[in-house]
């Protein structure tokens, strides 16, 4: 659920790339088919095949997009058809991206850009609303939160322990340098039971792999005789 409000703000972006990139290939479609029936309507006004400047100033007026009037061209180019070679008349828009961009119709995607603009903060202010607050006395280590007698990890996510569980892993943090003896853990989880080690064995196993999944946490054990909980 965390990624979710990210994933579907990248898929809006997504969306908007697609759009605008369909608008701008659209336009310059428009823009080719524009020149080209400039050019054969002005063959038909002025069938002479010297171009002269009357033959430019036709052409121009005879295209509908204004804004290729001041940069649109005619050239000539050589063509080979069968064993000789023949020159003909092509019609060129002369504009560069940003012309044909401008051109292009980019309401959706700007559109689509607002909503993922709008999606991603709305979703942030309420992530940063809703999760537990965490206050200046509370514990913080390897991306492990620990306050009010909770632990979260580093996105404020509640961590759900048994009762023993809770216990040690209060007990690493509030330790100086998060080391504790095989005897500390005992005599505190287990004050009455003469032979805990199974227990404390089973009990860390089951709890490393909560502590690794919601933090850059790990337990390491010093030849059986204490265990430390240090950053990966």
């Amino acid at each position: 659920m965390k990624k979710l409000p990210i994933s579907i703000f990248l898929l809006v972006m997504l969306m908007a790339v697609v759009s605008a990139i369909t608008s701008y290939k659209a336009t310059s479609t428009r823009i080719s088919e524009d020149v080209n029936n400039a050019l054969a309507l002005t063959k038909y006004q002025m069938p002479c095949d010297v171009v002269s400047a009357d033959t430019i100033r036709c052409y121009r007026n005879n295209i509908t997009i204004v804004e290729l009037r001041d940069t649109a061209c005619l050239a000539m180019r050589t063509v080979r058809k069968g064993n000789h070679q023949e020159t003909e008349l092509i019609a060129e828009a002369n504009c560069d991206f940003t012309t044909v961009f401008m051109l292009s119709d980019q309401r959706a995607s700007a559109s689509l850009v607002v909503i993922g603009m709008l999606w991603l903060i709305g979703s942030t202010l309420y992530v940063r609303r809703h999760r537990p607050e965490l206050i200046v006395q509370g514990i913080v280590y390897g991306g492990l939160i620990f306050n009010n007698d909770r632990f979260c990890n580093a996105t404020g996510e509640r961590i759900h322990l048994t009762p023993m569980q809770h216990t040690l892993l209060e007990m690493f943090l509030k330790s100086d340098d998060h080391t504790l003896t095989k005897q500390e853990i005992c005599d505190r989880l287990w004050p009455k039971k003469p032979d805990a080690n199974d227990t404390l064995y089973t009990l860390i196993r089951r709890i490393k792999p909560i502590i690794e999944a919601n933090s850059n946490l790990k337990i390491e054990s010093d030849r059986g005789r204490s265990y430390s909980l240090e950053v990966r």
